[in-house]
């Protein structure tokens, strides 16, 4: 009878590793697939160009108008106040780095596809350091990768600024090289001019913004006809005066690069 029961409890103990073992490896198998899985990547933000209009985010949208006092316009000043800082920064760039300033090198847009073939569109400055070189004949772009390379070959070739092949480097492969062109003063004046319109049409853009809210205000009795005419008076105004604001700096831009 011992011999019995021992013989039993050898062939249980057999049978339990038997069931064991199979389970043990699954779970091993299954750590180390875990373990070797690829990472989540997360998509980096890239910044807007530095060339494009500032937009207003949730936390600098202007106040709106206030019907209680029609002949407020603080908020259209206020929407007015980033127009005229981005674009007075354009003319300046003009007027002391030309196109080949980093700043404005940088801002090219750059289509590029992502992995999945997406198309998406980054400024050369975040898929490139822009470093003019000594001597300032030369601007060399230190490309992130090499995936970028042939993306921002044709789109420096293919822009209407820059409009030249960059080159590639003997001594980086990573590296391209631009000739910095002397710039026309024609050239400069006719991007002086493109700049200043571009100013004017964003302060276009809100003075319809505000025209609206005012006719709006009308025709649903909010405030009195009268006092909507006036108001409408008063923001032409506002609009010619800030029109002639830009004519003054768009002139007085033009008229520095003429002493040259």
């Amino acid at each position: 009878m011992a011999l019995t029961t021992s013989s039993m409890l050898r062939r249980a103990l057999r049978l339990a590793t038997s069931i064991e073992a199979p389970l043990l490896l699954q779970r091993q198998t299954a750590r180390r697939f875990f373990h070797a899985s690829s990472p989540t990547l997360k998509k980096r933000k890239i910044a807007p160009a530095a060339n494009s209009p500032p937009t207003a985010t949730a936390s600098q949208t202007p106040s709106s108008p206030d019907p209680l006092d029609p002949l407020d316009f603080t908020s259209l000043l206020a929407a007015f106040a980033p127009q005229d800082t981005h674009f007075r920064a354009q003319l300046q760039t003009i007027l002391h780095g030309g196109r080949f300033n980093p700043s404005s090198l940088g801002a090219l847009p750059i289509p590029v596809k992502s992995a999945d073939g997406t198309p998406e569109t980054f400024p050369l400055g975040e898929l490139a350091q822009v470093v003019p070189r000594s001597g300032g004949r030369t601007i060399s772009l230190l490309v992130n990768e090499r995936a970028y390379i042939k993306p921002i070959m044709s789109a420096v070739q293919a822009s209407r600024e820059f409009n030249q092949q960059p080159q590639r480097s003997e001594d980086n492969d990573l590296e391209l090289l631009m000739r910095v062109e002397p710039e026309r003063k024609e050239e400069l004046v006719r991007r002086v001019k493109e700049a200043a319109q571009g100013w004017r049409d964003q302060v276009r853009q809100a003075r319809s913004r505000h025209d609206k809210v005012i006719k709006g205000w009308a025709r649903d009795g909010t405030v009195l006809k009268d006092a909507a005419k006036r108001a409408e008076r008063e923001l032409q105004r506002v609009q010619d005066g800030k029109m002639r604001e830009i004519d003054g700096e768009e002139a007085q831009t033009i008229k520095m690069l003429e002493r040259r």
